[in-house]
């Protein structure tokens, strides 16, 4: 990546399919970004995810976090993820992990689940921890389907090859295939200049770092480059572009499932071989592993600064 490129944004999006958390500084873990897409939302009948494109009411569900918990640090045993949705009271969920012993039973905090979730290869299936009976009754009341909501746990979730060129040991949350998700302003910008409707704004395409500098679809021919912050090199390695996805058609403020654009005029300058039938603009990425290998919490965050500068 080219030098004198800034990070303009992060993202968090502790829910899958709900909407993000813009964040000044988040933590790395071996699966991304600390807390990114660590929770899920299923079917109670099955387990399988209830994505934003097939209940786009999810969109105006807002996830927030403790700041402390996002920088990595230790939290208080009564913080909470705080989920917010219009006409529901708000749900406070435990931060801490409920351990998944085996001893809960079905429809418990602490129960174990088999989850399944859409990837580009069809259906990843793993396990998740359920965060029990009140933060299910939200959920299916908001909703209106009967549904839970589930917890990432590393030790109870099989590891995802979805992504073809992922390196062994490669896991990730419940994200459908990469680590991270990167986005260009430039290359929004160039989207945006085929419409002359209000501009798209950046949430529709869903990125977990926006990147300020590069020319539009510079990112295209990324492979391997480095973020430099303080001395500290946080190296990523490219898994595969992002195909197609409903998401970006739903506005993120006032969501239906009616809308074809931005997709539909991005299908004629965005499709080929060179992106892989990338209808979106974004890269997804994972962390190089020696990189994954860092502990300190000073050598795993990301800060939102005029002198972070990719090279």
């Amino acid at each position: 990546m080219g030098t004198g490129y800034t990070i303009a944004e992060i993202v968090v999006y502790p829910v899958k399919g709900c909407r993000g958390v813009s964040v000044p500084s988040a933590a790395i873990s071996f699966t991304g970004f600390l807390f990114d897409r660590e929770w899920m939302v299923v079917k109670a009948e099955n387990g399988r995810a209830i994505t934003m494109s097939r209940a786009p009411k999810l969109a105006l569900v807002q996830p927030s976090l403790p700041t402390i918990a996002m920088r990595g640090e230790s939290v208080p045993a009564s913080a909470t993820l705080e989920i917010n949705a219009p006409g529901m009271k708000a749900l406070n969920v435990p931060l801490r992990k409920c351990p998944s012993t085996g001893k809960a039973r079905q429809g418990e905090r602490g129960h174990i689940v088999d989850v399944g979730m859409p990837t580009l290869k069809g259906v990843y299936e793993g396990q998740g921890v359920d965060e029990g009976p009140e933060a299910a009754a939200w959920f299916t009341q908001y909703l209106d389907i009967p549904a839970r909501l589930v917890r990432f746990d590393p030790t109870a979730t099989k590891e995802n090859r979805q992504a073809e060129d992922a390196p062994e040991g490669y896991v990730t949350g419940f994200v459908n295939t990469g680590q991270f998700l990167f986005a260009s302003e430039a290359s929004l910008d160039k989207v945006n200049s085929y419409f002359t409707t209000a501009p798209f704004p950046m949430n529709r395409f869903r990125p977990n770092i926006v990147v300020r500098g590069p020319p539009s679809f510079e990112e295209d021919k990324w492979r391997q480059f480095t973020i430099e912050h303080m001395g500290t090199h946080l190296n990523f390695s490219y898994v595969m572009n992002r195909g197609m996805c409903k998401v970006p058609t739903i506005n993120q403020d006032k969501p239906d499932l009616e809308n074809v654009e931005p997709n539909k005029t991005m299908f004629t300058f965005r499709s080929g071989p060179h992106v892989g039938l990338e209808f979106e603009k974004v890269k997804k990425c994972v962390l190089d592993r020696f990189t994954l290998d860092h502990t300190s919490s000073a050598t795993r965050r990301f800060l939102q600064h005029p002198t972070q500068n990719p090279t």
